[in-house]
């Protein structure tokens, strides 16, 4: 048996739909002649039920836990203070700014946690179009997001670090994600590339090794341009969580049977830990998932109609489907990068101002899927802005006229570029005719997807930023407190 493509499979649930319609036509006709007292025959189905069916939508589904990492509450709070530590950056630790003749608590411009780029308040992402690592100047304590300003020096080496080559997307609803499927796996698809296959475990350990995202020009590079191994950056970050009591006792809890001493945690242990906090970051009960489980009054007119767009003539449901409204696949479409107009000279990904996407992920395994990234959800895409992996549609209504336009714009990659590059553009971006008062309805509609994060355990905040760390650094997000540093947890959780 064949493997059925996605493109053939949204091709045939749109010739099925179209084919239930006309029945239904030809249904309500061929009932209204006969007794005229029964009066107009009403449709034999909900007509967005039909629609619902075909693309197998459904209210936001239970999360999938792998097995070593089901769900524990002593370990999603250990993973938040992890996620908010700025210890897992590389310039962040104490130690190092110290070395630099800095005041290791005071100086906060060089410091990286998961959270700086991922902040609750900016949806888990930054709102910039590029990401700023590790080098993305602060002007005061508490810039975030599109108030960074990059690039910025090292404070070892003096070398400019931190702007990174695509946008920065939301970790909400991430622990969703498919692998070359609609539905939700624990082994899923991570970053736009999806060189991250294994899950949210597996993700959480990516970010610290990366020179631009979080790891700087730290762990002892003595010689200028000397590259450190992934594993050597990952045992420098698990020797600093070792060292530090509270993350100790912590880790016990969190890992009763597995850590006794502070030798027994592992960098696993510390993928665990952040991705079982991450798991949790779901949003379930939007005004869409009510309306796709049975209250119609969930969506206004003009929301239903963006609806029926959305899955018929914009052709968003070619790839936007299933639980997540994602295939999760990777597609060529040929978004504009123009890395120019950001940051002039900057190289991009690919070093010349392109991104080649799955192409980056491995080479020689992706060398025929150059410019193919993976199709992400459109769940919360209203807090998301900007889209695409460059950034370069500052709003939902242009992102929609990307499409609308058939990816034919001035900055857009054109065919010629994608041919050379030995790839076609994905066969549902083409030209589609949307008036503005449609790609108005679309925009619309995409907005009913929006929902808070639900509470965590035992009626946790899981937005809300902690205070302390046990790192004794600040978190992003939270001024610089009075008095010396560290400012360290304890058993009241004040200093």
């Amino acid at each position: 048996m064949h493997a059925v493509s996605p493109r053939l499979r949204a091709d045939s649930r749109r010739g099925i739909l179209e084919s239930v319609w006309w029945g239904l036509i030809v249904l309500m006709v061929v009932s209204g002649c006969g007794d005229d007292d029964d009066g107009p025959a009403a449709p034999g189905t909900d007509d967005f039920q039909v629609i619902i069916d075909q693309f197998g939508l459904t209210p936001l589904p239970t999360i999938p836990y792998p097995a070593n990492n089901t769900f524990n509450a002593e370990r999603i709070a250990l993973g938040q203070l992890l996620f908010f530590d700025p210890i897992l950056g590389g310039e962040s630790a104490a130690q190092v700014k110290a070395d630099a003749g800095l005041d290791p608590f005071r100086y906060r411009a060089n410091d990286m946690a998961c959270a700086t780029c991922h902040f609750p308040t900016l949806a888990f992402a930054d709102g910039r179009r590029l990401g700023a690592g590790v080098a993305g100047a602060q002007f005061s304590d508490t810039d975030l997001g599109p108030q960074r300003v990059v690039p910025g020096p090292s404070i070892i080496t003096g070398l400019d670090v931190g702007t990174e080559p695509r946008n920065t997307p939301t970790i909400l609803n991430a622990a969703l994600n498919g692998r070359n499927s609609a539905e939700p796996t624990a082994e899923s698809f991570q970053f736009m590339d999806g060189r991250v296959t294994k899950g949210l475990e597996e993700q959480a350990t990516k970010p610290i090794t990366s020179r631009d995202e979080m790891a700087g020009d730290a762990y002892g590079r003595d010689i200028l341009g000397d590259a450190l191994t992934p594993e050597v950056i990952q045992d420098s970050v698990t020797n600093r969580i070792r060292s530090i009591p509270e993350y100790v006792d912590r880790f016990k809890q969190a890992f009763a049977g597995e850590v006794s001493i502070a030798d027994d945690i592992k960098l696993d242990h510390i993928g665990r830990a952040i991705a079982a906090f991450e798991r949790e970051l779901v949003t379930p009960g939007s005004r869409y998932d009510q309306f796709v489980d049975g209250d119609r009054d969930a969506l206004g007119e003009v929301e239903k109609s963006g609806f029926e767009l959305f899955f018929g003539k914009a052709l968003c449901g070619d790839c936007h489907f299933g639980p997540m409204l994602s295939d999760f696949s990777f597609r060529v479409q040929g978004v504009a990068e123009d890395y120019e107009s950001i940051i002039p000279g900057f190289g991009g990904k690919s070093g010349d101002g392109k991104d080649f996407g799955r192409f980056h992920a491995d080479e020689s395994e992706f060398a025929d899927e150059k410019y193919a990234f993976r199709v992400l959800t459109i769940r919360n895409t209203e807090l998301t802005a900007p889209y695409f992996h460059s950034g370069s549609a500052g709003t939902l209504r242009e992102a929609v006229e990307f499409y609308d336009r058939g990816g034919q714009g001035n900055q857009d990659v054109p065919d010629s570029e994608l041919e050379a590059a030995g790839v076609t553009r994905d066969s549902s971006i083409r030209p589609l005719g949307l008036t503005g008062d449609e790609i108005d309805a679309i925009v619309a509609f995409m907005k009913t997807t929006t929902a808070p994060v639900q509470m965590g355990p035992l009626g946790v905040d899981l937005t809300a930023v902690p205070q302390r760390v046990p790192s004794g650094l600040i978190p992003p997000g939270i001024p610089t407190p009075s008095g010396p540093g560290p400012f360290l947890i304890t058993t009241e959780g004040r200093d």
